[in-house]
């Protein structure tokens, strides 16, 4: 206790040294609380939880909530110790005091933004409606927090009512808005791209009005910056994600997956009811046998008669399209539990158009491109087995045909 008294005594002669000493002593306490909370406020808070809580439910979200209520201790208790220092110049007081103010209210808004996020992801894993969400409402929830949340620190730094502030607020609103609506547009923009995760980095991304078709690389409060294909350097306003058409190829692969939708054009004349004489080469192409018997219904294909084929409106093009989707099901690089289709479009004046409709196994664009000609090909080589035409414009080559069997019906007349 003289030892106290003398150093009480020492610094009462010394204010330097006091006011050093009590800085310290502020610092030791909220770092001693920091540690406090982190050790024993956390385990209270979930032990309580605990209680509550089944053993199959995550206590993730118990641990984000003890944590955000621990930074509250050590803000609380510097704010009350300080009260009670003696030796104190009132500008450093005022100082401190509007620090702890303004870190109050910073974690009040964290801590209140993690409520939300705890809301929202409740919701989604409890929900029985699964497409409806509540994001939108959320992100509402979250700017009015941190719009508060502002409002009330410059009512700490300014030492007036938060009603002065928001009455002062709405003289400069207009002005601010003019001078900075760039800034406000690219920043509304990058805050909508960021929490609705549509846009990151590394995400391939189309623009066909802007010709451009690349990588993402950045993400600047102003500017998005994307390294074509070509190798060139592209730099978007971000504001223009949110008013013209874009296309996120990120989806696709992280689903593993890569669409084939593309058709080719079979020409209506050659299409015809199926017949004996039909199927003798058909029956030659490997394959063909499983799609016909269930067709047929389990019967011989050589015992039917032709006027089967009719009554039951069986033709050419219909078995090809059936033996297309076995071939496309028998293929290493398509995936078997997505659409497989074959089916034919709205007739035009180029023929019928035969559509495939499936996903290659791989999506890296070599790789699928790889796939999709194999599959093109091969329709183009086997299609005559099925007595079916594939239509195109006439070439010089049709012309030159037509007129060396002309000159020889001339000739041998």
């Amino acid at each position: 206790m003289a030892y106290l008294d003398y150093l009480f005594k020492f610094m009462e002669g010394n204010p330097a040294l006091a006011v050093g000493f009590n800085i310290i002593l502020l610092i030791v306490s909220g770092m001693f609380t920091h540690i406090l909370c982190k050790f024993l406020l956390i385990k209270v808070v979930r032990r309580v939880f605990f209680a509550s809580h089944k053993q199959d439910v995550p206590l993730e979200k118990d641990r984000r909530i003890a944590e955000k209520l621990s930074n509250f201790m050590p803000v609380i208790i510097v704010y009350y110790v300080l009260q009670f220092m003696p030796n104190m110049p009132p500008s450093l007081v005022t100082a401190i005091n509007t620090f702890c103010g303004i870190l109050f209210f910073i974690f009040l808004s964290i801590f209140f933004n993690e409520m939300l996020d705890i809301v929202n992801s409740s919701y989604v894993r409890k929900s029985k409606r699964k497409n409806h969400s509540i994001k939108g409402y959320i992100q509402i929830g979250k700017i009015l927090i941190h719009v508060i949340a502002a409002i009330m620190i410059l009512a700490v730094m300014s030492n007036k009512s938060p009603a002065i502030i928001i009455s002062s607020l709405g003289a400069v609103a207009a002005v601010l808005m003019l001078v900075f609506q760039h800034t406000l547009l690219s920043l509304v923009a990058n805050v909508q791209l960021s929490s609705n995760d549509v846009l990151q980095l590394g995400d391939w991304i189309e623009m066909p009005d802007k010709n451009l078709s690349g990588e993402v690389t950045d993400i600047a409060l102003h500017t998005i910056t994307i390294r074509n294909w070509d190798n060139t350097i592209s730099r978007i306003p971000t504001k223009n994600f949110l008013t013209e058409t874009y296309t996120n190829w990120q989806a696709m692969f992280s689903s593993g997956a890569r669409r084939i939708m593309r058709s080719t054009s079979i020409d209506q004349h050659s299409i015809n009811f199926l017949s004996q004489e039909m199927l003798a080469p058909m029956l030659s192409v490997r394959g063909v046998n499983e799609p016909l018997a269930k067709l047929l219904d389990g019967r011989d294909p050589t015992g039917v008669a032709d006027s089967w084929f009719i009554d039951n409106g069986l033709t050419n093009l219909t078995l090809f399209r059936h033996y297309l989707m076995a071939y496309l099901a028998e293929r290493p690089d398509i995936i078997k539990d997505m659409y497989i289709v074959a089916r034919t479009l709205k007739p035009s004046p180029s023929g019928i158009p035969l559509e495939i409709y499936c996903f290659t196994s791989s999506i890296f664009w070599m790789d699928y491109e790889n796939t999709q000609s194999e599959i093109f090909e091969y329709i183009t080589a086997v299609a005559g087995k099925f007595s079916l035409r594939l239509y195109q414009y006439p070439a010089g080559h049709d012309f030159w045909r037509l007129s060396q069997e002309s000159s020889g019906r001339d000739s041998a007349r």
